[in-house]
């Protein structure tokens, strides 16, 4: 007999499906504890039934396991937490920025306040269907089970996801790095390759190596948690990492030919190589100076570091992305960068704005007779107006102030005249960016409406 969902329940009744839920919760509660003394079991009895050889040795294999298995561990904690809120705010996210035509976009959550606009639009369509692109590019990414909406389309074939090899092979290269920094030992006797002789080449820096992986390891585990507690781990974050470190160990067996002084000072360069490869490749580059006029040169005129509030974990985020300069992330594509970077909505539409700015705005001449220090460039000057964005200079230039005007027009010029020809066809410039129309529109959710409140304080107090 089938229970009333809206009856009250009877005290001292408990519901069967509660009991279930309880009895689960306990089973998993135990299994955990187990899992956790076994742990503890596993870490304290080789220290107190083996000898001291055999204590180190188990310890190394410990560490090898344990150092090479947590980052791999960590994506499969990530996908089995990952759900639907993803695909919710990555939907809300393409209506605020107003990517494309209401009817065009997937369903939006129904509790939001795009929805009817969304259904309204969506009957207007000659076949509406049940396929949306940008529904697909997350699918392909997190999968149709992460999709809040999949009941509307559950008949459609089902689209594939990035697979787990990446995850094995990055295991597989941290292993193998491991394995040669903690150097377990192995029984004497044993050889496998018989008495062939060791030709010992090629003759690598083996201790450097070792400590330009470790830089490696630490840069790609401090990334990969970042990454798990902004819900942005997938697979292609591990194909970043074996790069990494192959790059790495190519890199440093290469500066190791240079002659840098002692053994120690190679160890701590190579450890700052392992962190940041680019290091490596610039040492090489200014050690051969002339010699190599032909090689093109690896800064960008317009580098990322130059935006407010982007770090190095961000820099490699976007690089993995192919957004590699500020021109590039100008011209993204805003949906892809949403989907593949999981950057807050905020932030990512902060930085295209700045990047609109920078690359519109001239940097002024050089003045010799000063410091470089102590010159400021026009984009420092624009901060004393609060102008450090694209929209911030088309806000305050509309803005009803001819002070404010004139001196930003000297800034711009030599005399206001010739300023304000230079903001105005900076401006005409700004207008012909595909992604200022969606910054602008993002930007007019950055406050939201002041509720209605009682017209008077009696209201108020209700006298």
């Amino acid at each position: 007999m089938a229970t009333d969902v809206g009856a009250p329940r009877q005290p001292g009744v408990q519901q069967p499906g509660k009991s279930q839920l309880v009895k689960s919760r306990a089973l998993l509660s135990a299994f955990y504890v187990t899992v956790l003394l076994a742990t503890v079991a596993a870490a304290l009895l080789p220290a107190v039934l083996f000898q001291p050889h055999s204590r180190i040795f188990l310890l190394k294999l410990a560490a090898v396991a344990l150092f090479a298995s947590m980052p791999g561990l960590l994506y499969v904690q990530f996908i089995r937490f990952k759900g639907p809120s993803l695909y919710d705010e990555f939907v809300i996210n393409l209506f605020r920025l107003r990517i494309d035509r209401y009817s065009n976009l997937p369903m939006p959550p129904k509790h939001t306040s795009y929805y009817a606009q969304w259904q309204e639009e969506h009957r207007k369509l000659a076949d509406p269907g049940t396929d949306n692109l940008y529904r697909r590019k997350f699918e392909t990414v997190y999968g149709e089970r992460a999709v809040s909406t999949r009941e509307s389309f559950a008949d459609r074939k089902p689209m594939r996801s990035e697979g787990f090899y990446p995850v094995v092979l990055a295991t597989a290269l941290l292993c193998i790095g491991w394995a040669v920094v903690v150097e377990p030992e192995l029984y004497h006797n044993f050889n496998l390759l018989g008495r062939l002789p060791f030709s010992g080449q090629p003759e690598l820096p083996y201790q450097a190596l070792q400590f330009g992986f470790i830089g490696a390891y630490w840069f790609i585990l401090q990334d990969l948690t970042r990454r798990y507690f902004r819900q942005d781990l997938k697979t292609a974050a591990y194909v970043s990492a074996s790069v990494r470190l192959v790059v790495v160990t190519i890199t440093v067996a290469t500066v190791a030919l240079l002659p840098l002084g002692s053994p120690a000072h190679l160890n701590v360069l190579a450890f700052f190589i392992g962190v940041f490869p680019q290091v490596g490749v610039q040492l090489l580059k200014s050690a051969l100076g002339n010699v190599i006029r032909g090689v093109p040169n690896m800064s960008a005129k317009f580098p990322l570091s130059d935006l407010d509030g982007l770090t190095v974990w961000d820099q490699a985020r976007l690089l993995e992305e192919g957004i590699e300069d500020m021109h590039a992330l100008a011209t993204a594509n805003l949906v892809d960068l949403l989907l593949g970077t999981r950057v807050p909505v905020n932030t990512l539409v902060d930085w295209v704005d700045q990047a609109l700015l920078y690359l519109c705005v001239p940097n002024k001449p050089r003045d010799k007779t000063k410091p470089r220090d102590q010159q400021q460039q026009l984009r420092d000057e624009l901060r004393i107006f609060g102008i450090r964005t694209a929209t911030d200079l088309i806000r305050v230039w509309k803005s009803d102030g001819p002070g404010v005007r004139k001196y930003i027009s000297l800034l711009f010029g030599r005399d206001e005249k010739w300023g304000t020809a230079a903001v105005e066809a900076v401006l005409a410039s700004l207008k012909g960016s595909p992604n200022l129309r969606h910054v602008e529109a993002f930007r007019e959710h950055d406050s939201l409406p002041r509720c209605p409140g009682p017209a008077d304080p009696a209201q108020v107090t209700g006298t």
